[in-house]
């Protein structure tokens, strides 16, 4: 079983080889997650958008549009550019393991002239600085699968979120149990290639959150709006079986099976991309 400590230094790792990569090369730019069709998108810029649309939703409904955000999991503080456009007198801070990501999310906070409002630090997540303030929303985007302790991840939360406020997960989680051979292989390939070491399921999710004062307010299943199996999918997937017989090791490589995997499983419903929204009770 991987320690606490393995995980967050294997996803540190991995952010801090690739994120050149992602930026440069990702459909996204700055969004380091995956586009979302969702209703009303009609360009790949707004499906990239997607979930910080949902964001700024719950920030107007809380009235919280002068208020305060915390992006756990930031990449290159895309999601926090974003909406410091949308709501001029919004503030927010961004954590991420990656110095190379906390790095460069710094040179776009600065070359938008958003120093006084936007932040990101180099932190951990499930032991975030005692001295960062309380936030009105949280929300993490395909980084809470990263972590295999949920109860960790909650509970350093909890202090940072203000009573009545949300935190917002959007994330792959386990839809049933695997069924065949196949499914707990690419599960488990999910878990070493993709680092979705916290993978679990949404029951699961909701009740070590309510256990440190997060209840459940809304959930909607968002997998349908994924891209799945596009052609460099399926030119991926040949070149894993072509490369099967080589028995590679390589990170590179576990992750190319990693992301295939998901995209099987997401297919065949095992696991589903999901958000779901909590809000903070009262102390």
């Amino acid at each position: 079983m991987i320690s606490l400590e393995e995980a967050h230094e294997s996803v540190r790792r991995y952010y801090n080889n690739n994120t050149k990569t992602f930026e440069k090369y990702g459909q996204g730019n700055t969004a380091i997650h995956r586009a979302v069709w969702g209703p009303g998108v009609r360009s790949r810029e707004q499906a990239f958008r997607y979930l910080d649309q949902l964001v700024l939703d719950d920030i107007r409904q809380l009235g919280a549009a002068t208020g305060r955000v915390l992006d756990l999991g930031c990449g290159v503080g895309g999601s926090l550019l974003g909406l410091a456009a949308a709501l001029p007198e919004l503030s927010g801070v961004g954590v991420t393991l990656s110095s190379v990501q906390a790095r460069r999310a710094s040179q776009l906070i600065a070359a938008a002239k958003l120093e006084g409002r936007m932040s990101c630090l180099e932190a951990d997540f499930v032991a975030l600085p005692g001295e960062l303030a309380v936030f009105d929303v949280a929300f993490a985007f395909e980084a809470f699968v990263h972590c295999p302790d949920a109860g960790a991840f909650f509970r350093s939360v909890a202090r940072h979120v203000r009573p009545g406020g949300r935190l917002i997960l959007c994330d792959d989680f386990l839809a049933r149990e695997p069924g065949t051979p196949t499914e707990r292989r690419w599960v488990e390939r999910v878990r070493a290639g993709w680092l979705g070491l916290g993978l679990a399921s949404v029951a699961e999710t909701v009740q070590c959150a309510a256990a440190h004062g997060f209840e459940l307010s809304s959930g909607s299943d968002l997998t349908a709006y994924l891209e799945l199996r596009r052609p460099r999918d399926r030119a991926l997937a040949l070149l894993l079986f072509l490369g099967s017989p080589l028995r590679l090791r390589g990170t590179l490589w576990k992750s190319w099976q990693g992301g295939d995997a998901l995209q099987r499983a997401l297919m065949a419903r095992l696991i589903e991309f999901r958000c779901l929204r909590f809000e903070r009770g009262a102390d």
